[in-house]
């Protein structure tokens, strides 16, 4: 059988399921997440090194971790460095539980270093946006909604490095190519350095009819938000050479969010389903938490970048707290 260069599997491995349902031992993680409007949830798994994982966000912060190797063993709970010291309890001594938790969650709050991941003084940061609109599409789907949010922070995995630039390259080429030319369209002054290549989707969507949504996410940087488009079609072009070459990539798709259904983790609405095939088609759009920030110079620069590189990618912005979108009429005229 011919070796994989490119593939797509975040479904988790059983054991870390099993640990996560009903008679496990952290069956009280999940439904402690639902519980607390500031957290989030991320699965994954790596297809290359077996590793499955479960994490809990507040805003872009990882507070939480626990995975599984393709062994079946549980690793300790883990955190991006600047919170495990925060809980000598969770983190050292293993003590897990909501109680430390609730502790752990308070001196993530008071200390001052960490608000920049989720909620300041100064206003909500792009992670608040990131946990509002994410808990808004998952575990509080409405009947109303076209889409869920089936995958965050979704990485294409490799055979190595190497195959991954060949894989990516002419994408960037592409990319690079249309900068070229927005700099001659655009006569206005533009950043000296603008990207050509690109990481983590910050959201893949379904919609029920079977259509795919790349959604990205902009609030901090109104800059970042006019040059949306260019990172919107290097992921566009990424997912369709994907699809082309896994046929099996839409099921993939579909037995995780199922995996994730039965876990909790996405509400199907009452009347609902998932689809069962692949329409063709891929939908994409930019999203802003709200449109402070956004001068008559950005939407425009927004407007000519979107027609040249992602032409029917559509803006958005927060209706409200709930976290639902709505067109961002500023953008899209």
């Amino acid at each position: 059988m011919e070796e994989e260069i490119v593939f797509y599997d975040r479904k988790m491995g059983d054991d870390l399921v099993k640990i996560l349902s009903n008679d496990g031992y952290y069956k009280w993680l999940i439904p402690y997440v639902k519980n607390h409007p500031e957290l989030d949830f991320q699965t994954g798994h790596d297809a290359k090194s077996g590793r499955s994982w479960f994490s809990i966000y507040k805003g872009t912060g990882r507070i939480f971790t626990i995975s599984s190797s393709r062994g079946g063993k549980i690793s300790s709970p883990k955190a991006d460095k600047k919170y495990m010291s925060l809980s000598d309890a969770i983190f050292n001594r293993g003590k897990i539980d909501e109680f430390t938790f609730n502790e752990y969650l308070k001196r993530i709050e008071n200390e001052p270093k960490l608000d920049r991941y989720y909620i300041s003084k100064l206003g909500e940061k792009e992670g608040y946006y990131q946990t509002l609109i994410s808990r808004r599409y998952t575990i509080n789907t409405q009947y109303d909604d076209d889409f869920i949010i089936a995958d965050k922070e979704m990485v294409i995995g490799f055979k190595d490095e190497i195959e991954k630039k060949q894989w990516n390259d002419p994408i960037e080429n592409d990319i690079s190519n249309n900068i070229v030319e927005l700099r001659k369209q655009y006569v206005k002054p533009l950043p000296k350095i603008i990207q050509s290549k690109y990481g983590e989707f910050d959201f893949l969507g379904v919609k029920w009819n079977g259509d795919l949504l790349i959604m990205e996410l902009k609030q901090d940087d109104a800059s970042k938000t006019a040059l949306s488009p260019i990172q919107v079609g290097y992921y566009y072009k990424q997912l369709k050479k994907l699809i082309e070459q896994d046929k099996k990539f839409f099921d993939k798709l579909i037995e995780m969010v199922k995996q994730k259904v039965d876990l909790g983790l996405i509400r199907i609405p009452n009347g609902k389903s998932l689809p069962k095939q692949f329409s063709g088609n891929i939908d994409t759009c930019v999203i802003i938490g709200n449109e402070r920030g956004l001068s008559s110079r950005m939407c425009e620069r927004y407007r000519i970048v979107r027609d040249l590189f992602m032409p029917d990618m559509v803006a958005y912005k927060c209706k409200d707290h709930t976290g639902s979108i709505v067109e961002c009429d500023l953008l899209n005229k």
